[in-house]
């Protein structure tokens, strides 16, 4: 018994045919009932049952086609295996992402993986969270990278975790205190990202409960277009803190506590479809995820 035994074998059950197995394999017909023969030589028995121009399994065929599956699963990984440690996998992978992730996370995770696996081509969309499961949903793309997201058919690891937090101007005149009141905050000029999502609804909840009314003088749909209005001093915001860390370090923005309001966290994602089998590029990717030092900063 041989793989190219296994292999013709898989391939006729799958098509029941010879000849069409021949030609997937770029064999000859004789070569393929060779294989078979040979097979079914060393099985001790028949493994499929000629009827005219039909073919089709029989009892011990139809026993022994899983196993022989897995055989050529458990080398293909074997193979795989290999490949990734001396970075010479190749194929293409297609994921989603919200866009704070594309803008912030993806580039630095780009060029790792990149790095490593220079032979994988990797295509990226983009989207708000709701739209990111829904290509998973629809097999559109093989992993989705989103905040929050729950679905009875999907799997979600979780990447790394990120924080809602007041993003104010260095010379704001709550730069030289660490905490200010929700009541303070309130007074101040907002600039609102992100109208309708759960982060704002659970801050706007939090103005609500204290019966405050936010001055609100500015609403975008884009973190790039928030952070250059609070740094031309025309307001402050609530904003991801990974989106704005390197900021932050730059001293271009500044974060600050605000009491009374709860943390609003909403983790990273990496999600895809239950029933999809987690091989190849894709288990990949996914050890690159974990071990990747650009999620362990």
């Amino acid at each position: 018994m041989n793989m190219e035994q296994i292999e013709a074998f898989i391939f006729v059950a799958l098509t029941g045919s010879f000849s069409k197995t021949a030609d997937l394999l770029y064999l000859s017909q004789p070569t393929v009932s060779m294989r078979i023969k040979a097979l079914e030589t060393t099985m001790g028995c028949k493994l499929f049952q000629r009827t005219g121009h039909t073919i089709s399994l029989t009892k011990e065929g139809d026993l022994f086609l899983p196993y022989a599956k897995n055989i050529m699963h458990m080398l293909q990984e074997g193979q795989q295996a290999i490949q990734r440690s001396q970075g010479d996998v190749e194929g293409e992978l297609t994921i989603s992402s919200v866009f704070v992730s594309a803008f912030y996370i993806l580039p630095d995770l780009v060029q790792q993986f990149q790095q490593l696996y220079p032979k994988i081509k990797l295509t990226i969309l983009t989207g708000h969270s709701h739209q990111v499961l829904d290509m998973v949903l629809n097999h559109e793309v093989s992993f989705g990278i989103a905040r929050a997201v729950t679905h009875p058919q999907i799997n979600r690891i979780q990447l790394m975790p990120d924080d809602m937090v007041l993003a104010i101007y260095p010379d704001h005149p709550f730069s030289f205190r660490h905490q200010v009141s929700i009541e303070e905050v309130a007074r101040e000029r907002l600039i609102l990202f992100n109208r309708g999502s759960l982060d704002w609804k659970l801050i706007n909840n939090a103005f609500s409960h204290f019966q405050l009314q936010n001055n609100v003088v500015m609403e975008a749909d884009n973190i790039e277009v928030v952070k250059r209005m609070v740094k031309q001093r025309l307001g402050i915001a609530f904003l991801p803190r990974f989106a704005i860390s390197k900021d932050l370090s730059e001293g271009e923005l500044q974060e600050v506590d605000v009491l009374n309001l709860p943390q609003i966290n909403r983790n990273f994602e990496l999600i895809y479809l239950k029933d999809t089998p987690v091989h190849g590029i894709m288990r990949t990717f996914i050890d690159f995820l974990m071990q990747s030092k650009a999620l362990q900063q």
